[in-house]
């Protein structure tokens, strides 16, 4: 009797279509230290060789593994061509604003270390703060994928064997690092349980790394990072030889806020570049309330309120408003959400981190008819405010009021479906 086997056609996510492309290049966005990573794969036709398939993805080292991960087949000619390039172009274009880093072209081995190194915290049996359904259908399709990807290039010969998981780090981080870049990216790594980057900045063990109790509370974010510079006489290196320096962090876990004071020695001089990390030791770990954790990050919001025409309303696409030309609108209960980032992560560099400074401030669109500009920063609200009013929109909007709040608001105006700026706030607060 003949044995019946099962075909995959060209359309079902079973079929390799890697098999029937050439690897020809990775785009990688170098943000290995922020903890995550983002690819663009180009596969070239065997067949038609104008036609291309790409591979957007979003790897996160921490959590979840895989944030996300779409293909494209884009065939000169085909009646979705136009579209399929632009949505393409439109995701990478949107992870290469958010993530303000350098972009570099890798090999392929150096690719598949970075996607074989998330892949284990893309499986089911990691424990996550949030999860559903839908969440584990789309990790059981990317890793199925990917699995066929691994497959039709280890079928060339090409293999990750070729590239290190340090190798694939110092490939995907800035070639140079200052003392307060070392620190911030150091702790930001250990907070969020990603050891292998934190071990990468220091000659600290993986075992220590885990027991400094910093990453107790699980995985966590780096909000706020406050650096003093010491002295060996204040804080004597084991070595003799390392440079102390002082730190105070905020972190956010699962379900709330800690304030941490440590101490971290650094190898090389005060200015070395590119120091690691010698040594840490914790002084104390405080689990915050409430309201000690709102006046840990409570920061004052600039805020422009404009009133916008049908027209305004209608058409409004924020590639002609300068800041927020890269930016991809979220959809929140009161409109449509814009954020303008900075582009870089020069933020990171300071010895007063703060995690939002790596954005200029956001626009929110609302239900009631409002474009609402936010800053924390009363230089980028003034540029924000320049670019909106001297754009092409600029005959559809008027100037309602510019204010100053202490306490947050604008989170609210963004959920409170229908709500118009005036109503959140008191007489006085502008």
């Amino acid at each position: 009797m003949a044995e019946l086997k099962l075909i995959h056609g060209k359309k079902s996510i079973k079929y390799n279509h890697f098999e029937d492309y050439d690897f020809e290049s990775c785009r990688a966005i170098c943000a290995r230290l922020m903890g995550v990573a983002a690819l663009k794969v180009t596969w070239r036709s065997k067949t038609e060789r104008r036609a291309r398939m790409y591979q957007i993805m979003h790897l996160d080292y921490s959590e979840y593994g895989i944030d996300d991960y779409q293909e494209f087949i884009c065939t000169p000619g085909s009646d979705d061509f136009a579209e399929k390039r632009e949505e393409m172009n439109g995701l990478w274009n949107h992870f290469v604003a958010v993530m303000g880093s350098d972009l570099t072209d890798i090999s392929a081995a150096c690719m598949l270390r970075l996607i074989e190194d998330a892949l284990p915290l893309a499986a089911e049996n990691v424990d996550r703060e949030y999860d559903n359904e839908e969440n584990k259908e789309f990790r059981a399709y990317a890793r199925l994928r990917l699995g066929y990807m691994q497959d039709a290039l280890n079928s060339e010969g090409i293999t990750s064997a070729d590239c290190s998981s340090v190798d694939a780090m110092d490939t995907l981080s800035p070639l140079k690092l200052s003392a307060f870049e070392t620190i911030n990216y150091f702790l930001m790594r250990l907070v969020d349980c990603d050891f292998a980057a934190a071990h990468y900045l220091s000659d600290l063990d993986m075992a220590y790394l885990r027991n400094t109790g910093l990453s107790d509370a699980g995985i966590q974010t780096l909000i706020r990072c406050d650096i003093e510079r010491s002295d060996r006489k204040a804080d004597p290196p084991d070595d003799g030889a390392s440079f102390p320096f002082r730190c105070r962090i905020t972190t956010l876990g699962r379900k709330s806020y800690y304030h941490a004071t440590l101490v971290i020695w650094l190898s090389g001089s005060q200015r070395s570049k590119n120091p690691l990390v010698t040594d840490i030791k914790v002084g104390s770990i405080i689990k915050l309330s409430d309201y000690e954790a709102a006046m840990q990050v409570s920061r004052p919001e600039y805020i422009t309120v404009f009133e916008c025409k049908d027209e305004m309303l209608n058409g409004f696409d924020a590639k002609y408003v300068g800041p927020f030309a890269n930016s991809t609108p979220t959809a929140v209960p009161n409109g449509w959400l814009y954020t303008a980032y900075k582009g870089n992560n020069s933020h990171v560099d300071s010895s007063a981190y703060r995690m939002n400074n790596d954005v200029y401030g956001y626009g929110l669109i609302t239900i009631a008819g409002e474009f609402v500009l936010m800053s924390n920063d009363l230089r980028n609200i003034s540029m924000l405010d320049d670019a909106l009013i001297f754009s092409l929109y600029s005959p559809f909007i008027n100037t309602k009021g510019r204010f100053r709040i202490d306490s947050p608001v604008f989170q609210t105006l963004c959920s409170a479906s229908g709500a118009m700026f005036e109503e959140l706030v008191e007489p006085g607060d502008e």
